[in-house]
């Protein structure tokens, strides 16, 4: 008889919980038109004008915003990576890292205390539409894409680029030969990824549209729901987003797989031209002044602003505690969640069962292909009729921003993790070491660092999101990101950017908290 792995058990627990959350709205998005008040005819969305202007917007600015960002990003990377021991190099990719991890209602406030109506550079009202999504969604993607197209660069062996200099190749020869063929193995899935997260972008759209004619799905789905309340527009919204998601999805499992998005600096000298130092460090330069424009005008207005006021305001604090709750209480949830995942999957991979373990990580990556904003909108059909879903804002909250975090629990856990398995698994079973006593004196020492840096990933997203917490917040459950979105919308811009940087300064903290709280000392 085979005996059961222990490690089964919980991990299907955790599968089942997460087809549940998945499977359960969408089931419901999909039955909604065969329940009572809704007739077939309510669906005739799918022909209407309204339905082709945000899907064809949709689209276009998620094209340009990809086009915006990877292309520039291309001329970065390459800067970077020729230019190998310039000042201030590390620093300057660690920066690079910083719009990973501020929340995008952070980043809107600095876009627009930059380029708003009395900015550094004014747009004025032109800002607000497809040109200020495209100066935000830059703001984002671009050092994404630097750091996923980098180590392209990096894997190009030292000794190709000497034989290119002892063959006298030019600078067009160097990129033909050898930059460009290390480079098309990532560009399409780099660029893929962009779109996807352009595609599926609330906050910046929400805050920045500036109308009907700048609305996406998202956003549209949002408005059908908490202002038309209109389910069955939603529903076919969210099914579209749904579709739209799965074939890129598809698309990008046909291309080779994404770069480690980690940087391995290392040193030596590349060939180059007499103007190419001058212009890769005017690219850096002016990346870097992008990137870092929007924060520090972002900063310098809020403690201009009324910081005193905000500071004291009781709402203020209430809205910090709740926010906390969320991020702490999703990052929490995803860690175990997917370390129970990454525990079967690497004993099944120890056993020599590549593929189920394989899935198992799928499994846990699924919500990759289905947007926060859809399962929201099919908890808010599926649960509306039964319960009033307002009073349920903070499980429903933490569950979505759970599920939404898993991957990166995966991605950042999951190589160490079955790394440690395959070291000492056997002789855990031949000392007897299982359990508690197990992850005390083995696995917790030697994990520490990626556990902590995914739940400071997990929650610092978490405290930041704004979708599911606009579709199903209101006043007294507001975190700080629906705050700022408040604000925004009674044109309080002054108390906007203070509460925006409460936000940064609270997400900062918390992922540096939590990163050395339980990852220890970079050098331990």
């Amino acid at each position: 008889m085979t005996q059961l792995n222990p490690r089964a058990i919980p991990a299907g627990i955790v599968l089942a919980l997460v087809g549940l959350i998945i499977l359960a709205p969408l089931a419901g998005l999909v039955n909604l038109s065969g329940l009572p008040g809704y007739e077939p005819g309510d669906l005739r969305f799918w022909h209407s004008s309204y339905i082709r202007r945000v899907l064809s917007f949709s689209l276009w600015q998620a094209f340009l915003s990809t086009l915006c960002s990877v292309l520039p990003a291309i001329l970065v990377a390459r800067a970077f990576a020729l230019q190998m021991n310039f000042p201030m190099r590390g620093l300057l990719l660690r920066l690079f890292a910083l719009p990973l991890v501020v929340p995008a209602v952070v980043a809107v406030m600095g876009v627009v205390s930059v380029y708003g109506t009395g900015g550094w550079i004014p747009f004025g009202k032109s800002l607000y539409g497809l040109n200020g999504i495209l100066l935000a969604h830059v703001f984002f993607n671009l050092p994404l894409a630097v750091r996923l197209l980098l180590p392209q660069w990096q894997s190009i062996p030292e000794h190709h680029w000497q034989l290119g200099d002892q063959l006298g190749m030019s600078a067009w020869q160097r990129w033909r030969y050898l930059e460009w063929p290390a480079l098309r193995e990532a560009l399409p899935g780099v660029m893929l990824l962009v779109f996807m997260l352009c595609l599926t972008s609330f906050a910046v759209v929400l805050t920045l549209g500036g109308g009907p004619k700048s609305t996406t799905l998202e956003v549209a789905i949002y408005q059908s729901l908490r202002f038309d309340f209109n389910p069955a527009r939603a529903v076919v919204l969210a099914l579209l987003q749904l579709v739209l998601c799965m074939l890129v999805a598809g698309v990008t499992l046909k291309l080779q797989r994404l770069p480690e998005v980690e940087i391995t600096l290392t040193s030596g000298s590349r060939p180059q031209g007499l103007l190419q130092k001058p212009l890769d460090m005017a690219l850096i330069l002016a990346a870097t002044i992008y990137v870092g424009l929007p924060l520090s005008s972002m900063l310098i207005d809020a403690f201009g602003g009324p910081l005193l006021q905000i500071i004291s305001s009781i709402y203020l604090w209430q809205s910090i505690a709740k926010t906390l709750f969320i991020g702490l209480s999703a990052a929490l949830m995803s860690v175990i969640a997917g370390w129970f995942l990454l525990q079967y999957s690497a004993s099944l991979a120890l056993a020599g069962q590549t593929n189920r373990a394989r899935f198992i990580d799928l499994a846990g990556s699924i919500v990759y292909v289905v947007p926060p904003l859809v399962i929201g909108t099919g908890m808010f059909v599926l649960l509306s009729s039964h319960v009033d879903v307002f009073n349920w804002v903070y499980p429903i909250v933490i569950t979505i921003n759970a599920l939404m975090g898993l991957p990166f629990v995966i991605r950042c856990l999951g190589p160490a993790l079955r790394q440690n398995h395959a070291r000492y698994h056997h002789l855990c079973q031949s000392l007897d070491l299982q359990g508690w006593n197990r992850f005390r004196y083995l696995e917790w020492p030697l994990l520490r660092r990626p556990l902590g840096l995914a739940a400071a990933l997990v929650a610092a997203l978490a405290m930041g999101d704004l979708g599911v917490i606009a579709l199903f917040g209101t006043p007294d459950t507001a975190t700080l990101a629906l705050v700022i979105y408040q604000q925004l919308g009674a044109y309080l811009i002054p108390h906007a950017t203070v509460t925006a940087l409460v936000l940064l300064l609270l997400c900062l903290g918390v992922f540096w908290l939590l990163e050395r709280g339980i990852g220890g000392k970079p050098d331990a």
